[in-house]
C-alpha cells in the first residue's frame, strides 16, 4: 500500500501540504487514510523541489477531497462549459476566468444565501458546514436535487409560458395578427418579444450540464443561467406586475371578434398569466444568487438587486438597453401653479377608518385579538400556521410592537395581491421622483422577506440563541451591542416612534434598501383614501373615476390566499352580476382600512405599540426565565371564521 500511494502523480505544489498541517494539526498517514475515506476524498502527494531545481512527488501527509471525470479527451462533448479531469488545467484556468474573483466575505454572504430554505442551492449541513472547506471545490458544490429536479421544472414551466402566448397569437383574427407583427403599442411588442424565444440555447446548456460528471459546481452553471435569463430580462423590466394585465388587455381585444372562441381564450389568458407568476416568482428570483454570484461585485437583496446591477446583467447575459421591453416615458407637463400650503397632517391618526379597520380584522381572524391590541395579545399561535413565518417570528414577545407589524404586513401582502388586478392611473403632473402604488406593489413583500428577516429576525436569533447559552451574555458589552442594534433597526425601518436609551455609543448602520416602511404605509392611506372618496362620490351610478380605470369589476386573485377566501365569504364573490358586493372598489375600501390599522400601529406615538418598555424583544420562559423558543400553535382558525359568519347570519 505504501509503494502504491508512493507511485501517484504529485498533486500538490511544495509547501501546500505544510500551510494545511497547521491548520488542522499534525496527522500521521493513517489518521490522513481514516479522514479521506470520512470525508469522501483521497490521499495525495505534493512536489519536492530537489537540489537540481526539479520538483518530484512526495509520500502524502494531508488529506482533500478530489473530482474524477469519467469524459475522456476522445468522446467529451463539444460545450466550452464541459468539465473534465482536474488533470487538465486549461479547464481549472477557465474555472478561474469565468467566475469572478471576490471579497471571501462577499462570497460567505451568497453562499450563505444559496444555502438557505428559501433557495435551497447548495446543501446546509448546518453547524457541518466547516467540513467543506477540507474538501475540494466544497463550498461550490451544487445540490444534485437543484440540477437534476427544479432547473428541469423551470426548463417546462418557460417553455409552457412560450407556448400559451404563441398559442394566443395564432387564435387571433387575421386582422388582429397584422397588428401584432406591425403595432407599436406595448402589448404588440411583448407578444412580438415572447413569441420570439427559442429553448434551444436553454435546453443546451441543460445538456451540456447533464452530460458533466457529478458533482457540478457554481462555475459549471455559467453558461445556463445566462441562456435561461437572456430571454426573460427582455421582459423583466417592463414592470413584472404589469405583466399579467397586458395579458389580460390582449384577451380582452381578442373576445370582441365575433368568431372568437371567448372559452378556449379565458382558459389560455388565466394559464399565461399564471405561468408568468411562476417565471417570476420562481424562476428569476430562485436563480438570483446564482446570477450575482457570476455578474455583481456587491450582495444585493431580491429585487434590488435587478434595478441596482442593471448595467452588470445585461453585459453578462449579453443584452444591450434597446433590446429591452420598457415602460414609455411619461410626456413632460407643466409645473402647476403653486398652491397654498396645506396645515400638514399628522401620520397615524385614529379616527373611524383604523376602527373600521380593527373591526374588519376581528371579522376575518375572531378571537385573533386585534379588538384589545392594547394588551398586546400573542398573536403568534393564530397567525404561524396560516402564514408559515420564516424563524425568528417565533422569538418575538407579544409586547414587542414588530409581532403585531408583522402580522399586518403579512395580511396586506394578500390584500395587494387582488390589488395588482386594479388598474391604477397616474394623474397628469405626478412627481416622478415621489413614491408610486406600483412601487409599494412590486416592493411589499420585501419589507418581511428581506428588511425584517434579514436586518432583524436573524440577529435576534443570534442574541437570544447566546443568552439561552449564557446566561451573562445580555450584561456584556457585546449583549448591550447587540440588544441596542436591534432597536436601532426597529426604529430604522419600522417603529419611528420608539424611544430607548441606547447601551452603547456604536450606532448601526442603515443597510435597508427600501424606503423606511412608516413612510410607505403614510403614502398609501394617503393615495386609497382619495380613490375611495372617488369611488363614493359614484358609487350609486357607477360611474368613472379618474384614478382607477376598473373600479367596479369583480375583484380577481390570482392565486387564492387566506385573505380572498375570506373576502370571497363577507362579499359574497359567488355573485358574478353587476349588482356584486365583490368589486374592485370595495377591496380597495378594505384594504384601505387595514393600512390605516398599520398606519395608526406604527406612526402613532399614543398606539399601544409604544407603551411597553422596549426593552421587551424576546419570549421569556415562566421556568427558568430563559428564552422561550415555541409555543403552541392554533388549530381551530377556519371553525372560528365559520361560527361568525353563521352567528352574524343568524342576527340578520
Amino acid at each position: 500500500m505504501a509503494n502504491e500511494s508512493f507511485n501517484k502523480t504529485a498533486d500538490w505544489a511544495p509547501g501546500t501540504l505544510d500551510k494545511t498541517r497547521k491548520a488542522i494539526g499534525d496527522i500521521d498517514p493513517k489518521e490522513a487514510a481514516t479522514m479521506a475515506k470520512k470525508l469522501g476524498g483521497e490521499v495525495l502527494n505534493e512536489r519536492s523541489v530537489s537540489p537540481d531545481g526539479m520538483t518530484h512527488a512526495r509520500r502524502p501527509a494531508a488529506v482533500s477531497s478530489r473530482r474524477t471525470s469519467s469524459v475522456s479527451s476522445g468522446n467529451r462533448p463539444k460545450s466550452s462549459d464541459t468539465r473534465v479531469s482536474p488533470h487538465t488545467t486549461t479547464v481549472k484556468h477557465r474555472r478561474k476566468n469565468e467566475l469572478q474573483t471576490l471579497s471571501p466575505k462577499l462570497c460567505a454572504q451568497i453562499d450563505k444565501l444559496m444555502m438557505s430554505d428559501e433557495y435551497r442551492i447548495k446543501a446546509n449541513y448546518g453547524i457541518f458546514n466547516f467540513i467543506r472547506r477540507f474538501q475540494k471545490d466544497g463550498t461550490e458544490k451544487i445540490l444534485p436535487t437543484f440540477y437534476d429536479v427544479t432547473l428541469k421544472l423551470y426548463i417546462d414551466q418557460m417553455e409552457a409560458f412560450i407556448t400559451v402566448i404563441k398559442t394566443l397569437i395564432q387564435m387571433s383574427p387575421n386582422t388582429y395578427k397584422a397588428k401584432i407583427v406591425n403595432g407599436t403599442d406595448v402589448k404588440f411588442k411583448f407578444l412580438r418579444t415572447v413569441a420570439g424565444w427559442t429553448m434551444q440555447n436553454i435546453k443546451m446548456a441543460y445538456g451540456d450540464l447533464s452530460a458533466l460528471p457529478p458533482p457540478l459546481l457554481v462555475c459549471d452553471f455559467i453558461p445556463f443561467i445566462r441562456a435561461i435569463y437572456h430571454p426573460l430580462m427582455t421582459v423583466y423590466y417592463y414592470g413584472s406586475s404589469k405583466i399579467p394585465k397586458i395579458i389580460k388587455e390582449i384577451y380582452a381585444d381578442e373576445i370582441v371578434y365575433p368568431d372568437a372562441d371567448k372559452e378556449k381564450l379565458q382558459s389560455l389568458a388565466k394559464e399565461a398569466i399564471t405561468k408568468w407568476l411562476y417565471i417570476d416568482t420562481e424562476i428569476i428570483r430562485r436563480l438570483y444568487p446564482l446570477l450575482m454570484r457570476m455578474c455583481s461585485d456587491s450582495y444585493e437583496v431580491y429585487p434590488v438587486f435587478f434595478s441596482v446591477k442593471v448595467a452588470d446583467i445585461l453585459q453578462f447575459i449579453g443584452l444591450h438597453k434597446f433590446d429591452l421591453l420598457l415602460p414609455d416615458k411619461p410626456k413632460e407637463v407643466k409645473a402647476p401653479e403653486p398652491k397654498a400650503s396645506p396645515v400638514r397632517e399628522v401620520r397615524g391618526r385614529r379616527d373611524e377608518t383604523v376602527n373600521t379597520g380593527l373591526n374588519l380584522l376581528d371579522r376575518l381572524f375572531p378571537a385573533a385579538g386585534f379588538q384589545k391590541l392594547d394588551m398586546h395579545p400573542d398573536l403568534f399561535p393564530y397567525f404561524q400556521p396560516l402564514y408559515k413565518f420564516d424563524d425568528g417570528f417565533n422569538i418575538l414577545s407579544p409586547s414587542n410592537p414588530m409581532q403585531t407589524t408583522v402580522v399586518l404586513l403579512r395580511i396586506l401582502e394578500d390584500f395587494f395581491q387582488g390589488c395588482r388586478n386594479i388598474t391604477f392611473v397616474k394623474a397628469e403632473g405626478e412627481d416622478r421622483g415621489a413614491d408610486s402604488i406600483d412601487a409599494v406593489l412590486d416592493t411589499w413583500s420585501a419589507y418581511r422577506e428581506n428588511v425584517f428577516n434579514k436586518l432583524y429576525a436573524e440577529p435576534l436569533i443570534y442574541y437570544t440563541n447566546q443568552i439561552y447559552s449564557q446566561s451573562d451574555f445580555e450584561n456584556s458589552q457585546f449583549g448591550k451591542k447587540s440588544l441596542t442594534a436591534l432597536l436601532w433597526q426597529a426604529q430604522y425601518q419600522f417603529l419611528p416612534e420608539l424611544k430607548f436609551k441606547p447601551l452603547v455609543l456604536e450606532r448601526p448602520v442603515n443597510d435597508s434598501k427600501y424606503p423606511p416602511l412608516y413612510k410607505r404605509v403614510d403614502f398609501v392611506r394617503k393615495y386609497f383614501t382619495g380613490i375611495a372618496n372617488a369611488c363614493d362620490a359614484v358609487a350609486q351610478a357607477r360611474g368613472t373615476v379618474e384614478s382607477v380605470g376598473n373600479p367596479w369589476a369583480h375583484y380577481r386573485f390570482d392565486i387564492p390566499n387566506e385573505i380572498s377566501k375570506r373576502l370571497d365569504v363577507l362579499l359574497g364573490a359567488q355573485n358574478t352580476t353587476a349588482t356584486t358586493n365583490a368589486t374592485n372598489a370595495n377591496l380597495l375600501k378594505y384594504t384601505l382600512c387595514i393600512v390605516a390599522v398599520l398606519d395608526w400601529w406604527i406612526n402613532n406615538p399614543d398606539s399601544p405599540a409604544y407603551s411597553v418598555p422596549p426593552t421587551q424583544i424576546y419570549r421569556i420562559s415562566e421556568e427558568d426565565g430563559k428564552p422561550l423558543f415555541s409555543v403552541p400553535e392554533r388549530h381551530d382558525q377556519n371553525k372560528l371564521f365559520a361560527e361568525a359568519i353563521r352567528t352574524a347570519y343568524q342576527k340578520k
